[in-house]
């Protein structure tokens, strides 16, 4: 049915090949009621022509196939419809799938609900009474206040009842004081009048004077400016001879630089010259030294071997006497070391 829009039945006469014949018929018949009752109906007035059309399409057995080719959106009214429907099912079929669990858990969820009410109901009831109490407290304080005020209003009243008559007599003694201050402004005035004159004619005199005194300067400050360029351009020429004296200066003192690095140069090398011959001699007469201290040594050797040499003569001189008195044999012997020794 939510395919069965109104141009679907506007064009019923010529659906008739696609949707069948008899379909094709209701909607014509349909839309014929529609037309008689407009334009003020109301929707149970259609009710038979749409009874008998859902019969005519539930006969049919590929309908709904047909109306889709027919790409034709469906109507608001029919999906809002078809929509309720979905929901309405969707409720019953979680109705019918409920557990016994569940209808517990739900009847406990309903329990804490109905007792967090009356808790809540009961706090309500505390509250708003606290709230009556905190009313009169404020009613009280708010009395206080009132009363407070009333005081202050009153004070203030009075304080400016005092503030205005202080006012008055304060402008009293001001129009006193004004007058006083007016005639001892105007006899200063005229006085500070006079000294301003004065000082006027004190001023003309000093700039006379000073007009005098800066003529007198620019005199001055020329002939010192005069004095000054004099003595400038003999400084210059000054400065111009002592240039060329230092010049002259500057060259002799570079010609005896020279000549002192030439002399320089020079006496280093009979410096070395000298310190050569110096360590000729030195190395000469330390092998004269040494050759003296090896004779001296060959001859402390010498001495050392004659006196050694005399010794063991002498040694053997006493030992052939003692073995002179042995026989011939000894005598022999003595002779040969005798010889010997003499060898």
């Amino acid at each position: 049915m939510s395919f069965i829009t109104p141009e679907v039945v506007a064009a019923a006469d010529q659906l008739g090949g696609v949707l069948g014949q008899d379909v094709a018929d209701s909607l014509q018949q349909h839309a014929a009621d529609v037309a008689d009752l407009q334009p003020d109906f109301q929707p149970h007035q259609l009710l038979p022509t749409a009874s008998s059309l859902l019969r005519v399409l539930k006969k049919s057995p590929n309908i709904d196939e047909a109306l889709a080719s027919l790409q034709c959106d469906r109507s608001p009214g029919m999906m809002q419809l078809l929509s309720y429907f979905e929901r309405y099912r969707a409720q019953m079929h979680k109705r019918l799938t409920t557990t016994v669990e569940e209808d517990a858990t739900a009847r406990d969820n309903f329990a804490a609900l109905a007792e967090r009410r009356e808790r809540a109901a009961g706090e309500k009831l505390t509250l708003e009474h606290k709230l009556r109490l905190q009313r009169l407290e404020m009613a009280k304080a708010l009395g206080t206040l009132q009363a407070v005020h009333d005081a202050a209003a009153a004070e203030l009243a009075e304080l400016r009842r005092s503030a205005a008559a202080g006012q008055a007599a304060t402008q009293g003694g001001a129009a006193s004081v004004k007058a006083a201050d007016e005639a001892a402004y105007a006899a200063e005035h005229a006085e500070l009048a006079k000294q301003l004159e004065a000082m006027h004619l004190e001023l003309s005199t000093l700039r006379a004077d000073n007009r005098e005194a800066a003529a007198a300067a620019r005199k001055a400050r020329k002939r010192v400016q005069q004095d000054c360029e004099a003595a400038i351009g003999e400084f210059d020429a000054e400065m111009g001879a002592r240039h060329k004296e230092y010049k002259q200066a500057l060259t002799a003192y570079n010609e005896l630089q020279e000549q002192i690095k030439k002399h320089t140069a020079e006496a280093d090398a009979l410096r070395a010259e000298r310190l050569a011959h110096e360590e000729t001699l030195r190395a000469a007469a330390e092998a004269k030294r040494k050759a003296e201290l090896q004779q001296l040594r060959l001859e402390a050797a010498a001495y050392a071997i004659q006196n050694a040499w005399k010794v063991w003569r002498k040694k053997k001189a006493a030992e052939a006497k003692k073995a002179a008195g042995k026989g011939k044999g000894g005598k022999a012997a003595a002779g040969k070391a005798a010889a010997k020794g003499k060898k």
